[in-house]
């Protein structure tokens, strides 16, 4: 879930944090920031310039908004919509029901029209981040995190040379498998500049049995995490709320991040307006610390 809509008056009072107009502490605080976004609009485009704030689009992820009529339309509606606008765009892509390690051929076709889908549209946006789920489904067959791993690699190999041919980069996030241990072996073996790891911190404390704490996550990928999904929960469900509340041990977390050679991208993805601004503020603070 991701934040939907904000009324006009609520932007201009969500987005102006007090920061004065020149403020050097600005530019440090939304250098990596941005906010996952369904739906855009002029406004918040306007008030997220003002800011320096970038956006993650992940309207192109839902199944109901690709149909073909209703996906041109959109793309043509955010290309004109991201022309004037100078902040960071990145793009989740495809996920729902979508299983790349699938013993059926069919569906698995399947699999590789949207992911090639997504890169088409991230093409046409001229996007050069997407986001994707390897979408781990725990099993109780033995050595299958060996083989999942496997076939995993397989099929991401296949998408290699679009993401080349069109300067993308891909990061794949974590759900539902339990450390870090999964993603990272794919990410290692496929071996391409254009081929990183997002790192979400909710869905490793709801989604797992172990919840291992999210700076031990960032510490084990090291530079090859590009790209966060931050947020939190109460450890049940994927809440989506902000990062100061539920009960994620954050502990360490910013201090590893911080250690990092390159920074990586910062995405508040939260389910409303009101988490959305609890998260921006909080950051705010702690970079201002």
């Amino acid at each position: 879930m991701t934040l939907k809509g904000i009324k006009k008056t609520y932007l201009k009072k969500l987005f102006r944090v007090n920061f004065k107009k020149n403020d050097r502490r600005m530019d440090i605080f939304t250098e990596h920031i941005s906010v996952s976004v369904e739906h855009l609009s002029e406004t918040l485009l306007q008030n997220l310039t003002e800011q320096k704030v970038g956006v993650e689009l992940s309207f192109f992820a839902k199944p109901d908004n690709l149909e073909p009529g209703k996906l041109k339309e959109k793309i043509v509606e955010y290309k004109s919509l991201l022309s004037g606008f100078s902040g960071k765009v990145s793009m989740h892509g495809s996920f729902t029901d979508l299983n790349p390690t699938t013993r059926d051929p069919k569906l698995l076709e399947v699999c590789n029209f949207r992911i090639r889908e997504s890169l088409e549209i991230a093409s046409e946006l001229t996007l050069a981040k997407i986001v994707f789920h390897p979408n781990f489904f725990p099993s109780t067959r033995s050595e299958y995190k060996e083989y999942w791993i496997e076939k995993q690699i397989r099929f991401w190999e296949k998408h290699l040379h679009l993401l080349q041919s069109e300067g993308i980069t891909m990061y794949l996030e974590n759900t539902r498998e339990e450390d870090f241990s999964y993603i990272l072996p794919i990410v290692k073996a496929l071996n391409s500049p254009f081929v990183k790891i997002c790192y979400d911190t909710g869905h490793s404390n709801c989604f797992t049995v172990f919840k291992v704490p999210p700076a031990e996550w960032v510490k084990a990928y090291g530079d090859y995490l590009g790209y966060i999904h931050l947020h939190s929960n109460h450890g049940f469900t994927d809440d989506h709320i902000a990062f100061t509340k539920g009960n994620v041990n954050f502990g360490g977390f910013f201090e590893a991040v911080n250690a990092l050679i390159n920074s990586p991208e910062m995405i508040i993805e939260v389910k409303s307006s009101e988490e959305y601004e609890l998260s921006l503020q909080a950051l705010r603070k702690r970079n201002l610390q």
